[in-house]
């Protein structure tokens, strides 16, 4: 009499099995509901920087009566100080929920393909693990080695942010950052090694990876699709 499976495999193989059916429908659902989410933030974000910044240009308008008041008085903390505070945590956040979908992501492809081992148990950064995962075992074709660099570039400006208080010019990812700045638009390092961050970079940021995880969901979908086809294929042969 064969042996009965137990509960924890009877359960793995009942998840494995509805991921395939649905093609990962869940994580698809959640990031890209968090991302929206994150867009409203940073939407709410901007309109309140650019009202507050207007509202004190206003009430200074009437003592504007020299040549040089505005360069003397303009309120530029809203853009240069406060602003690029409020972004970089914008950039945290989205960065956070990169690496958190990334995982599930991951963990979903390990399921479907039963492999003895998953991306964890790879060497490198928590990018480099993912990638290798989905690409050597999970057969993932896309995205593009472009997108995974660009999304390794805000991972290293995320870390620069909460390891190293935004100072790249004392950051072990220094020449990573200061090239990417280059072909960035809205990001830029005026002084004494801070960044500055404008509205068009985190737009950037965040148009990125939405463009990052809608190439994995495609991906998913086609992996289980392969999948359900093996299974298919297999259990219509002879003697099945």
């Amino acid at each position: 009499m064969p042996k009965r499976p137990s509960n924890s495999v009877a359960l793995a193989k009942v998840a494995r099995e509805a991921l395939i059916q649905d093609e990962c429908a869940t994580s698809r659902w959640l990031a890209t509901d968090n991302l929206s989410e994150l867009r409203l933030f940073l939407d709410t974000l901007e309109n309140f920087i650019e009202n507050e910044e207007r509202r004190d240009v206003e009430a200074l308008k009437p003592h504007a009566k020299y040549p040089d008041f505005w360069a003397d008085h303009y309120p530029y903390q809203w853009q240069q100080i406060i602003g690029s505070q409020l972004r970089q945590s914008f950039l945290v956040s989205l960065m956070s929920a990169t690496e958190f979908h990334l995982g599930m992501l991951s963990r979903d492809a390990a399921s479907i393909v039963q492999t003895p081992i998953s991306h964890d148990d790879l060497k490198g950064s928590m990018l480099t693990r993912s990638k290798k995962f989905l690409e050597a075992f999970a057969h993932f074709s896309a995205p593009s080695h472009s997108s995974w660099e660009i999304i390794g570039d805000l991972y290293a400006l995320r870390n620069s942010i909460v390891h190293n208080a935004a100072l790249v010019d004392a950051d072990r990812n220094e020449g990573r950052i200061a090239a990417m700045m280059k072909r960035s638009p809205g990001i830029s390092q005026p002084s004494a090694g801070m960044l500055e961050m404008k509205r068009e970079f985190c737009s950037y940021a965040h148009k990125a990876v939405e463009s990052f995880f809608n190439d994995l969901h495609d991906q998913q979908i086609l992996l289980c699709r392969r999948t359900a086809k093996f299974a298919l294929q297999s259990h219509s042969k002879p003697g099945r």
